[in-house]
């Protein structure tokens, strides 16, 4: 009985696991094809089928890339027989191929391809030597195949180096739930429900897939990431263009956007800076007719941006601050109106409904019927699709409005519709253990009848952002991904709620203004549909002996939990590793042994922090004259356009064409645009340069480049290129030494993810390895010993599994007397091997150090 219960609770378990949002994302054209994502279910030894099989999965595409071409699926069997299923873009259609002849064709719905799962099977049936093809259950073709009882087979999705069929071109897909079955009884299930790791598992023999460059899918339903961060000077506002998947950023003297398709931020000078951007101000993007509005409340005015003039249609002046903080606001398409609810301010709490008009350009406080709405702020509001109602949850405040009579959380949800100009109680939510308020707005999915809200505590300013999911028609709720830090204080902090349905994207964003009047903005994205984390209660025991097992069980299932949290801790900290604002730590690889606290050896000086100092390596950080760290001053935006100059330049010393910066960072914009955005973005470029040292930005024979004057900067990559340059056929110790003190600090450019960038890694990767191991390989192990560690340790940096570098690292510690350290490095070494490669090493300690 125990048994069966604790059964049952895993079971459980594993179904509210695997029916949350799950899958593998493969790389595509978009990256090197070394990049490229392939899973391999038969990595050890081929699958012998020798009665009817059938192979199923789902499939859909990653939407917005511009190369779709490929093989999604190959089988290869022991007779060198091979079964594909492939994409032809060019036609948008699907082809069934087996040998050289194509067995059938078909095609999927753009909708249902780019934003829904579409299963495929292929049935093998040896008796009639025929592979049969379906989508949907639904037929699609049927093709004779040189397959018998005896026949075994590879299985292959995405790109594989098998001899004889290699791939390299796949479309940019995603799969779930491989099954196999034999003779209708499941031989195998890869759900692909990982969230890291190079290892796939089959659910019903353990089998183990390998996966290289995995982009598992449940951590994108899970963790939020921090898609681009910038600061600003004044009181800044966001807006959202759905129909175009962008952010609008309004500052005081630029205006940004960010596109959720390409993940591009750019911006732009204002023709005309404004002298103040009011405290309290908001912007709102007009869907229907394509403007962008930035609204102050307190004055009643409304500015449109006028992008061909690149200004704003009205000025607001300075004024004391607004008595409508966190008010909420919809655009009607139907009475072509803004309307604007609730805020705060002056210790005043509001519950006016305000309504301007676009065509008459009028502002008035309009009456309203129905229920009572108790005056608030920080509440969320959403609308239907066709914005003629909208609903407005929660918020704090009190129900005379002054904020000194009895001021306090509020959960109840309403609906206003703007014909009737009412509104209506709907239901309250239970109140919470802990009291939280609202971000700005609600996601609402009117099919589903349901909402998406970030709510948050009042009661703290290192406060967090929690995703929640509640339905439209009752009260229950539930909690959704993990949390965003915020920063929050009412009159200085604001944060807001989208969602990208073509690009099927949460977006979050987050704004601080400081005492100094600057914005910090920061986007975040977390994919749709969100993953909850679920905890399950198994039920209460009998009278009996059982309640042992249900213990076991509940132990179990809270161990799950503990470990997905803890996992889920972890991808987050990873993450925010790769964030840009503010800089990162050192996020050099760690690899077997790389540690001297650990190797017990002592480090030779790292180089110092210096006035007027560029370092690629390790972290990107740069240091005004005065020694101040000014990294932060470097925007997303700023900071490619920066490295692709300075890197081009160091590379070759010619620079590199405005036409590969403008399709590199402005491929999405038409040529004018592009120019328009370089331009203004060098000058800020130039600006903050020259707190760094005596520098030029110019273009040369058609190329731009960065040139020091006068030797005024330090540029770590330009000293390891001369380094590199001087090596030669036969490496000095000292040059080794310089090597090991300029590339020791960390991977080139090691958190800094750019396709464009992955080759000049890849070069100073290689270059940095065969010089140092050309040392080594000619040095007195029995005199250098502790430098032969550190410049191991060093190629560990770049290679972390270098065996050359384990076997003289491991001798070195041996010559020492550091025979456990040493053994310490193997093991650690052995343990990344297998987990990167999904097999042991295969060579042993002895063989290593030679004893």
């Amino acid at each position: 009985m125990g048994r069966l219960l604790l059964l049952v609770c895993s079971l459980l378990l594993a179904n509210i696991v695997c029916a949350q949002s799950h899958g593998l994302r493969f790389s595509s054209h978009e990256v090197v094809p070394e990049k490229r994502t392939s899973l391999n279910l038969t990595p050890d030894e081929p699958l012998c089928l020798g009665q009817t099989t059938d192979i199923s999965f789902e499939l859909s595409f990653t939407p917005h890339l511009e190369t779709y071409f490929g093989y999604i699926l190959r089988l290869v069997t022991n007779n060198n027989q091979n079964i594909d299923i492939v994409y032809n873009q060019k036609l948008r259609r699907f082809n069934a191929v087996i040998g050289e002849t194509v067995s059938g064709e078909f095609e999927i719905d753009s909708v249902q391809l780019y934003s829904q799962w579409s299963k495929l099977k292929l049935t093998l049936n040896p008796a009639s030597q025929e592979v049969s093809f379906f989508l949907n259950q639904r037929p699609i073709g049927k093709g004779k195949a040189n397959i018998s009882s005896s026949t075994c087979y590879q299985i292959i999705f995405g790109t594989n180096d098998y001899p004889g069929f290699k791939i390299t071109d796949i479309p940019p897909m995603n799969i779930r739930d491989i099954r196999i079955s034999e003779g209708n009884k499941g031989i195998a299930y890869f759900p692909l429900s990982e969230s890291s790791g190079p290892v796939a598992l089959d659910s019903v023999k353990q089998r183990k897939a390998t996966v290289s460059n995995a982009g598992w899918i449940k951590p994108r339903h899970q963790n939020w990431v921090q898609a681009a961060a910038i600061t600003t000077k004044g009181s800044a506002s966001v807006a959202f263009d759905k129909k175009n998947e962008r952010l609008f950023i309004v500052a005081k003297d630029s205006l940004y956007q960010y596109s959720f398709r390409n993940g591009q931020l750019s911006g732009v000078l204002l023709a005309t800076r404004r002298d103040t951007l009011s405290p309290g101000s908001q912007s709102v993007y007009d869907d229907k007719n394509g403007v962008l509005y930035n609204i102050n409340i307190d004055e009643k005015l409304v500015s449109a941006y006028q992008p061909q003039a690149n200004r704003w249609s009205q000025e607001f002046t300075a004024g004391p601050l607004t008595i409508y903080w966190q008010a909420n606001k919809f655009i009607s398409p139907a009475d072509s109106a803004l309307y604007i609810i609730g805020g705060y301010g002056q210790l005043q709490y509001r519950n006016d409904v305000q309504r301007y008009s676009f065509a008459t350009r009028e502002w008035e406080t309009i009456d309203v019927k129905g229920d009572f709405l108790m005056p608030r702020y920080l509440a969320a509001l959403g609308t239907s699709e066709a914005c003629d109602t909208a609903w407005l949850i929660g918020g704090f405040g009190s129900k005379t409005g002054d904020q000194t009579i009895n001021p306090r959380h509020t959960y109840d949800l309403l609906s206003f519709d703007v014909k009737t100009r009412s509104f209506k109680s709907l239901f309250s939510l239970k109140e919470p253990a802990r009291p939280f308020c609202f971000a700005n707005s609600l996601v609402i999915d009117g099919a589903a009848r349901q909402y998406y809200a970030l709510i948050h505590p009042i009661d703290r300013f290192n406060s967090a952002l929690q995703l929640m999911k509640g339905s439209l028609q009752s009260p229950e709720y539930e909690l959704m991904a993990d949390s965003i830090p915020y920063a929050f204080h009412d009159i200085e902090s604001f944060a807001d709620l989208y969602y990208c349905a073509a690009s099927k994207k949460l977006v979050a964003v987050t704004l601080f203004t400081d005492k100094n009047n600057v914005s910090s903005v920061k986007i975040y994205t977390l994919d749709f549909p969100p993953n909850k984390l679920a905890v399950v209660e198994p039920p209460k025991a009998a009278a009996s002996n059982d309640w042992i097992w249900f213990l076991v069980a509940g132990g179990l299932v809270a161990g799950g939990v503990l470990l997905m949290m803890w996992r889920r801790r972890q991808l987050r900290q990873a993450q925010q590793a790769k964030m840009y604002t503010p800089p990162p730590a050192v996020a050099s690889a760690v690899a077997v042994g790389q540690s001297d606290a650990v190797a017990g050896i002592a480090q030779e000086p790292a180089m110092q922090k210096e006035a007027a100092a560029i370092y690629l390596f390790g972290p990107f950080e740069v240091f005004d004259k005065e020694g101040n760290d000014i990294t932060k001053l470097f925007t997303p935006l700023l900071r490619e356009l920066f490295l692709l100059i300075l890197t081009y330049t160091v590379k070759d010393g010619k620079g590199i064409a405005s036409e590969k910066l403008y399709e590199t960072l402005w491929g999405d914009k038409p040529l004018k645009d592009a120019r328009n955005n370089f331009s203004v973005n060098v000058v800020k470029l130039k600006g903050i340069l020259e707190k760094v040292g005596e520098c030029h930005i110019g273009k040369e024979s058609g190329k731009w480049k960065f040139d020091v004057l006068h030797n005024s900067i330090r540029v770590d990559y330009q000293h390891y290129s001369d380094l590199v340059s001087n090596a030669g056929s036969s490496t000095s110790k000292a040059l080794a030494q310089e090597l090991v003190q300029v590339a020791g600090r960390g991977a080139f450019l090691g958190t800094m993810h750019y396709s464009w960038l992955d080759d000049i890694k890849s070069e100073v990767s290689g270059k940095t390895t065969d010089i140092l191991l050309n040392y080594i390989s000619r040095a007195d192990l029995n005199t250098e010993a502790e430098f032969i560690i550190r410049a191991a340790n060093c190629i560990f940096i770049f290679d972390q599994l270098n065996e050359d570098a384990l076997a003289w690292k491991c001798k070195g510690l041996i010559l020492l007397g550091r025979h456990g350290m040493a053994k310490d490095a193997y093991l650690k070494f052995a343990k990344e091997y297998r987990e990167n490669y999904g097999q042991e090493f295969d060579q042993s300690f002895a063989d290593v150090t030679g004893q």
